[in-house]
Order: C-alpha cells, then sequence, then structure tokens
C-alpha cells in the first residue's frame, strides 16, 4: 500500500451467476475491510437473464448507488474509475465534481465495440446507443487514461482522438500465489477435483464468453478422449458449454464452476497445459486473455488458438503452442504432441514461469500506476 489510504466502491457479488447472496440482500450499502483496504459494496439490479435490458438495469442501478454512497466519502486525491461496465463513469464524473478530484480512467475492455464484435450485443440494441456517447464523453472526462493492451489503446485513440492522454500498463499476475507445483499439490489438486492423476489434463480457466470458441475446444475433447477437459469458471456461455458437452456424450469434460480466488491456485495446480481459443472476431487481435498470465506465472503449457498481440506475447514468453484461429485439426494435434513429449512441457514450463518473473512483477504495475496518479492529482 506504500502508506496510501484506498477506498473501493464496488457491487454486492452477483457476478457471473446474476444471483446475490442472502449475506447482501437486507441493506442497500456494506462496508468490508480486505488487506488494509476498505470495501464499500452498493445493492444493485441483478438477474440470471442477461438480455440488454438486464444489463442496462444492473450498469444503471450500480451508477447511481454508486454515486449516492461516493458523495459521503471522505474527498480523495485522485479517482479511478474501471470501465467497463461503462456507465460507471457516469458515476465517476459526479463524483469528479462533487469533491474536486480528477479522474484516472483504467480501461481493460473496449466497451461497447467489444461486445458487438463477439455477437453479444447488436449495434442497433438500446444499450449500444446509450453507450457510444458515454465512452467518448468518459474519455474525455478524465485526466489521463489508462489500457491495459495495445488494442485497448489503439481503440481508445480511434475514439478520442489524443495519444497524449493515454498510457498502456500492461496486467500483472500475483506471482507468490501463482505458481509452479510440486508434485504433492498436483496430487491432492487432481484429488480435489476428481480427476485421474495417470491422465493429461487440459485446462480451460476464467470467463465462459462470447469471446471464446467452446465448440472448437468441445470439439477437440471429442477427437482426444484420453485427455481430460478441465474446465473453471462461468459466464454467458456456461449454459451452452454443458449442453455441448451433453449433446456430445463426452466423459472426458469436467465443469467446475466457479471457484473463490483462493481455490484457484489448485485449478492450475490440476492442469498438464492450458488451453485458450479466440473466436474469430474483430478485437481478437488486441485481446489479451487474463488467464494467459496466470499460466504463464504457473508454468503451465500454452495451447492457443489466437493471433495479434496474445500471439506475440506468447511467442516472446516461448511457453506455448499456437495454432490459428478456428483450425480443429491443428489443436488436437497441438494437444496430441504436448500429452505424449514431457520434455516440451517442461521447457514450456519454465520459460512461462522466467517470463513471468522478467515482466509480470506486480511492482511494476504498482509503480506505473502511482506515477501516473501523481500527474493526475497535479494537474
Amino acid at each position: 500500500m506504500s502508506g496510501h489510504q484506498v477506498t473501493v466502491i464496488t457491487s454486492v457479488p452477483n457476478y457471473p451467476t446474476g444471483i446475490i447472496p442472502d449475506a447482501y440482500k437486507g441493506k442497500l450499502f456494506y462496508t468490508e475491510w480486505l488487506d488494509g483496504i476498505t470495501v464499500i459494496r452498493v445493492r444493485v439490479f441483478a438477474s440470471p437473464k442477461k438480455g440488454a435490458r438486464q444489463r442496462l438495469a444492473n450498469q444503471i442501478s450500480f451508477m447511481l448507488l454508486a454515486a449516492l454512497r461516493g458523495t459521503s466519502l471522505a474527498q480523495p486525491d485522485a479517482i479511478i474509475v474501471e470501465s467497463h461496465p461503462l456507465f460507471v463513469c457516469l458515476a465517476g464524473g459526479w463524483l469528479k465534481r462533487v469533491k474536486r478530484a480528477n479522474i484516472l480512467l483504467n480501461v481493460s475492455d473496449l466497451w461497447p465495440e467489444s461486445a458487438v464484435a463477439t455477437g453479444a450485443l447488436s449495434e442497433n440494441s438500446l444499450l449500444v446507443k446509450l453507450a457510444k456517447p458515454v465512452e467518448k464523453w468518459a474519455y474525455r472526462d478524465a485526466a489521463h487514461i489508462v489500457g491495459m493492451t495495445g488494442g485497448v489503446v489503439e481503440g481508445i485513440i480511434a475514439v478520442d482522438g489524443k495519444p497524449d492522454h493515454v498510457t498502456r500498463i500492461q496486467n500483472a499476475v500475483d506471482l507468490a500465489t501463482f505458481r509452479p507445483c510440486s508434485d504433492s499439490e498436483r496430487r491432492a489438486a487432481r484429488t480435489r477435483f476428481g480427476l485421474d492423476p495417470t491422465r493429461f489434463v487440459v485446462v480451460h480457466v476464467g470467463n465462459m464468453s462470447l469471446t471464446y470458441d467452446f465448440d472448437l475446444m468441445l470439439n477437440a475433447a471429442a477427437q482426444l478422449p484420453d485427455v481430460l477437459f478441465h474446465f473453471v469458471g462461468g459466464g454467458s456461455q456456461f449454459e451452452y458449454v454443458q449442453n455441448g458437452v451433453r449433446e456430445r456424450n463426452l466423459s472426458n469434460v469436467i465443469l467446475s464452476g466457479v471457484l473463490s480466488h483462493d481455490q484457484m491456485p489448485g485449478a492450475w495446480a490440476s492442469a498438464d497445459a492450458t488451453l485458450i481459443a479466440l473466436r474469430d472476431h474483430s478485437v481478437a487481435g488486441g485481446t489479451l486473455p487474463a488467464k494467459m498470465y496466470e499460466g504463464l506465472a504457473t508454468g503451465t503449457p500454452v495451447v492457443a488458438a489466437i493471433r495479434g498481440e496474445g500471439e506475440s506475447l506468447l511467442r516472446e514468453a516461448g511457453a506455448g503452442v499456437i495454432v490459428p484461429i478456428g483450425n480443429l485439426p491443428a489443436m488436437v494435434n497441438a494437444l496430441a504432441a504436448l500429452a505424449n513429449d514431457g520434455a516440451l512441457r517442461l521447457k514450456l514450463s519454465q520459460a512461462g514461469r522466467r517470463y513471468a518473473e522478467q515482466h509480470l512483477s506486480p511492482e511494476r504495475v504498482k509503480q506505473a500506476y502511482l506515477s501516473l496518479l501523481k500527474k493526475v492529482i497535479d494537474v
């Protein structure tokens, strides 16, 4: 924390299921403390349905209650606003004015562009029509913007038109929490998830969204019955994957659902390799899946149907096998070859961890943000 005081305003838990736990249904606001940080949670509209109206209601309810609760907080030196959800930028704009503190806007995903590109939303939907002017206003209202990938930075500049107004800060990973596991840790993880300790296990970790090509992954599983495919996470495509497993009669696919953060190292420890398969959409080239960082840090070889920035990072790290997006035979061949080559797996594992230690340290990210915050405060 370096002596800094941090207060976070976020929603009550509801993602990705759209269901609010009973412990958070009694009040509008909750205050918690996490690792020295004050965390204020606000109630939101949440629904298991993922239509445009439900998404809009979720985002607007958070925007309004975050603005309301934030108004009563002490004056900060600066405000960091995370986008997306995009409409929280309006809450940030309100707090900027009532608290007289400048905004550092952190953009992890180009929205609504990515939602339209992946087919999650229609270009003509009400949510997209409302979001586009908000996006342009939010970029111009911020004292400075952070983009987490080169593709995000380019997208921001295309809307904002000011290259000196945005800085790229690549994501980091907790190198102490996410690390290569011992043989005993792997055996324990396999037991915990009910995975055969003698089988080759591939894990897909994280949000199950339209960004990813789950048909490709399930079709690969159908052609590799001796390989176990372990899916960890939830999201809009979870039910689609469930149905796909049932329709293909796949006995070698395990769906563990959403796990708590402290269970995630075990999910990685269960695996011999990790699988990433992007769909062929217009934002694929600028996509850097967060799961890739954890895979590198844990020394888990990566098999990826990917292009652009993700492909470049994986080639630079020398920690995985890259196949063309949508190419099933190439994916199957890559997984089969890796399953039968322990020496290659060890080489990729060591390269991934080495790259993570050299380039993905949280300290690097912390110092970059602190430097920008100082500039934002001094504006």
